[in-house]
């Protein structure tokens, strides 16, 4: 029987190849669509080729709408179109189509593996795919208020605007973006799943196994986060938080990892005003670490999903810390906070909070 991912983020891939182990499927029966933006892309892409999982890759922007199979595709991705006609079918509002097409030619599916539950198009290929059961992967520490939201029965778009938008992708794209009335999660993170959902942990079993004796090196990588973009905190005070960090760590180096949400305006700034080395991965953390390398003495960052993972991948092998940001005013105060009460229950030696800095 057929498996089908479907990932948007560098993350969400990384899961999918964890899921597809711990659930022990044949590579041949599985098929990945990739849905990633032009952020998220080239480290998708990287990963999809480094690592062949795949009896079939799609990528969902370059599938025909009038002709072809689109699921008889190699494991791998060989090029993208940049030229304007391929822009232009790669807007959105093709994604329904798409999905209808490929989902045409999908039969005998047991396992649909979702990234992003809240990502209407991924939800669309659940309710017009014959399936037996979905599976959802992590993207953060969005699965955490899922699984509390369905397990308390909290409806999704409650914001007027939001209402407003998927009705007209109702209306004019003919999105199904119906609920699951059960769910499996397969998650990091120590959930307790609704009446009507289960849980399955992933604990990085296959990452963890193939990690690779790297040579460790001196200096300090602080995982990148869009603090600014993201209206948690001004890029003034991002960039003052960043400047204590460096003088934290005095006497090593401090190479900061970007996000692929950074802007070029924050990172032109930690390079050339605080002198900070900028540097942009091929692979998702987890992955660059643990069989790429180099490998950091000490992992580093003020909030990021990636300070999870690593715990659970590295353990005592590598020194984790997460750097509280310390503000007042923010709307998103209260999120933040949640993210360092998720941290609590796992301080330790080798994983701690750090505010005296």
């Amino acid at each position: 029987m057929k498996s089908v991912f479907l990932i948007k983020s560098p993350l969400q891939l990384l899961n999918a190849i964890e899921a597809k182990y711990c659930f022990e499927l044949n590579t041949n029966d599985c098929v990945l669509i990739i849905m990633g933006d032009r952020k998220s892309q080239p480290q998708i892409l990287a990963l999809a080729n480094k690592i062949n999982e795949w009896g079939s890759v799609i990528l969902l922007n370059e599938v025909s709408m009038f002709r072809g199979n689109p699921v008889i595709s190699e494991g791998k991705v060989h090029c993208i179109k940049h030229d304007f006609k391929s822009k232009m079918l790669s807007k959105s509002i093709f994604n329904v189509s798409r999905l209808n097409r490929i989902s045409k030619y999908l039969t005998n599916v047991e396992y649909i593996f979702i990234g992003y539950y809240k990502y209407v198009y991924m939800r669309h290929f659940m309710n017009v795919t014959a399936h037996k059961k979905v599976v959802l992967l992590d993207d953060g520490t969005a699965t955490i208020k899922i699984a509390e939201d369905r397990k308390k029965g909290v409806q999704e778009n409650n914001n007027i605007i939001k209402k407003m938008k998927i009705s007209g992708k109702r209306l004019f794209q003919g999105i199904k973006d119906k609920e699951k009335d059960n769910l499996c999660f397969f998650t990091m993170y120590d959930i307790v799943p609704g009446r009507n959902d289960t849980f399955v942990k992933n604990d990085f079993k296959q990452l963890k196994s193939q990690i690779d004796l790297l040579p460790v090196s001196s200096e300090i990588f602080f995982i990148g986060a869009p603090i600014s973009e993201t209206g948690i905190m001004s890029l003034d005070d991002c960039l003052a938080h960043l400047k204590r960090v460096k003088e934290y760590f005095i006497n090593s180096k401090l190479v900061y990892i970007t996000h692929r949400r950074d802007s070029l305006e924050k990172l032109g700034m930690i390079e050339n005003q605080l002198n900070i080395k900028v540097v942009e991965f091929d692979y998702p953390v987890e992955y660059q670490l643990g069989l790429v390398g180099p490998r950091p003495k000490v992992v580093a960052s003020f909030i990021s999903t990636a300070l999870d993972s690593c715990r659970i991948i590295f353990g005592s092998k590598m020194k984790i810390l997460s750097f509280r940001l310390d503000f007042q005013a923010s709307p998103k105060r209260e999120v933040v906070e949640r993210l360092y009460e998720s941290y609590q229950p796992h301080i330790n030696e080798n994983f701690r909070v750090i505010s005296d800095y």
